[in-house]
């Protein structure tokens, strides 16, 4: 009996969670439409939607104490934008379709993965709940703006660059394929690692062991690997279409540099702390790369 209310309970606040959640990105996406349609210029239309969205995504957050309302937000808000510009700007060449459907399947991908993990409202992701705790109200808050809600919107928008230009070129590049290919892997790379680990966690609940299968024996964050290098490859698909505007692109090294100084390090730490043989994992397995596992050498440094 207590087993199936405690389910009842978890199953209500997972809907709960959903519903909120919907609304906020249907209330966030019509904030964003206003500036967006009265603004002229693609990258300043995308900028102005991107930005009012998000504050309407971080005033829910506030409401309901929880950051990770804003999670799906990587993931849904770039096939939406490519859309809406697509739309308003009439944009139906070769270019603007192949990159909406490698967007779409990315974004599938990833918020179908988000919601696997979902486990309702209130159920703030572990990296939100440290900066609740270490700071107080008002000054999480204002982390939580800046840092928690527009820096990754930013990051994104800046990724994203690279479509938002790609989709206005009426000829496709026989050299952008190269692109499509990096991007059809990396979503790939982050299908495998997710099902890996998936099936790892729920084999050995409660163990707290560090999934070495798969593609994480030659990685310890490939699925981190994938994303980044999927905004690689649609800056490779930008810039063969485009290498006169190839600095225009750049915005992606944003979206690299964000994992590599910030997600990495928070991650690999949280893992040293929660798992007993992470040390171990860590000494003879590539940070990033695929590379083949070490053997244990106390005197090696780690591969990267």
């Amino acid at each position: 009996m207590n087993n199936i209310t405690a389910y009842g309970k978890k199953t209500g606040e997972y809907k709960k969670g959903l519903i909120i959640d919907l609304i906020a990105y249907l209330l966030a996406f019509g904030a964003g439409a206003v500036p967006f349609m009265i603004l002229d210029g693609v990258l300043v239309a995308a900028a102005a939607f991107t930005a009012a969205a998000t504050v309407v995504i971080f005033a829910f957050s506030v409401v309901y104490s929880d950051v990770s309302i804003y999670d799906p937000y990587w993931s849904v808000a770039p096939p939406v934008m490519i859309a809406a510009v697509m739309i308003k700007y009439g944009f139906r060449n070769v270019n603007a379709v192949v990159l909406l459907t490698l967007i779409l399947i990315w974004s599938v991908r990833l918020t179908a993965n988000w919601l696997s993990t979902y486990k309702g409202l209130g159920h703030e992701d572990w990296r939100y709940a440290e900066y609740r705790k270490k700071y107080p109200p008002f000054t999480f808050q204002i982390i939580s703006f800046f840092g928690l809600h527009f820096v990754p919107t930013a990051v994104v928008y800046a990724g994203l660059v690279s479509a938002l230009l790609a989709i206005q070129e009426e000829k496709f590049a026989p050299l952008s394929a190269v692109g499509i290919a990096v991007m059809l892997c990396a979503v790939t790379l982050e299908y495998v690692s997710d099902r890996a680990i998936h099936g790892f966690l729920e084999e050995h609940k409660g163990e707290k062991k560090t999934c070495g299968v798969s593609v994480w024996k030659y990685s310890r964050h490939p699925n981190y690997l994938g994303e980044m290098s999927f905004w690689t490859g649609m800056y490779i698909y930008f810039a063969a279409l485009c290498p006169q505007k190839w600095y225009m692109g750049l915005g992606f090294l944003l979206i690299i540099a964000l994992f590599l100084a910030v997600s990495i390090p928070m991650m690999e730490k949280h893992n040293l702390k929660r798992r007993a043989d992470y040390a171990d994992y860590r000494a003879k397995t590539s940070m990033l790369l695929l590379f083949p596992p070490k053997k244990n050498d106390p005197l090696s440094s780690d591969s990267e």
